[in-house]
């Protein structure tokens, strides 16, 4: 019973305790509850405003944090396209390409295509050769109005006729299910030699003659010893490639109509 009105009694204490007195008196003794009795709860209120000015201080930095990180991002991206323009390491004398970006994979992994993100607003077709500073990647096989489909050379869906460049001994370029890449159909006697560079054919209607490939690693001849087969250690490692280059059209009505290999 005491303590139920102990606090209402005790607060009507310290009432006339304030009110006695002229507006000095009344002032002191405000200002020395304040600093004795009063002290630990307004120190508590001025803890939790800092507190909370402080927390959206740090969300403020945290936004302004991921706002620069995302410039950064972006200002990288455009370095690496810019750089990637003048990094193409073989001759490509009027050919206009559109640079595009690798931004995802399709299809399972032996048979792993590349989508990119140009598509028809940029000027894509199907059809169109892809390559990479190094040399060549593939063809489109598939183009939407902002994103395209690749298929690469590692893929055994795609083949294309090439070369040996010292002796120009043709073959056809092949990947296994393994993305092992070869060229294949090369005849018996043919000379070609480990290291040598093999580049794209001049039987191409894809690419132009003399784009890279790979180099020869291997020679093996075929169980029916009829051709021998070249393994290609390629320029381009696929799964390694940020940007590409897609070549506009550059045929004319005649080799249009002709197949693209």
């Amino acid at each position: 019973m005491i303590k139920r009105y102990l606090l209402p009694t005790l607060l009507i204490i310290f009432s006339v305790i304030m009110l006695i007195g002229d507006k000095e008196a009344r002032s002191a003794r405000a200002a020395f509850f304040g600093r004795s009795l009063f002290f630990p709860f307004v120190h508590s209120l001025k803890t939790i405003e800092t507190n909370r000015s402080l927390r959206e201080q740090n969300l403020q930095l945290r936004s302004s944090l991921t706002e620069s990180t995302l410039q950064n991002l972006a200002l990288q991206n455009q370095i690496k396209e810019y750089r990637g323009e003048s990094t193409i390491n073989f001759a490509t004398p009027g050919v206009d390409f559109e640079l595009a970006e690798v931004i995802g994979y399709s299809g399972q992994f032996q048979e792993r295509n590349l989508i990119v993100n140009k598509g028809r607003i940029h000027g894509i077709t199907a059809g169109s050769a892809v390559i990479s500073g190094n040399g060549i990647v593939g063809k489109t096989v598939s183009v939407t109005d902002t994103y395209s489909i690749i298929l690469p050379f590692n893929n055994p869906g795609f083949q294309v006729p090439v070369m040996d460049q010292r002796t120009s001994v043709q073959g056809i370029l092949q990947a296994d299910i393994a993305g092992n890449v070869a060229m294949n159909l090369v005849r018996i006697g043919s000379e070609i030699a480990t290291g040598d560079t093999i580049v794209s054919s001049n039987l191409s209607r894809l690419f132009p003659k003399g784009y890279p490939v790979g180099t020869v690693s291997r020679i093996r001849e075929s169980m029916d010893n009829l051709f021998i087969s070249a393994q290609i250690s390629p320029f381009t490692l696929i799964e390694n490639l940020e940007h590409v280059y897609i070549l506009k059209e550059r045929t004319s009505n005649v080799e249009q109509e002709r197949p693209s290999y």
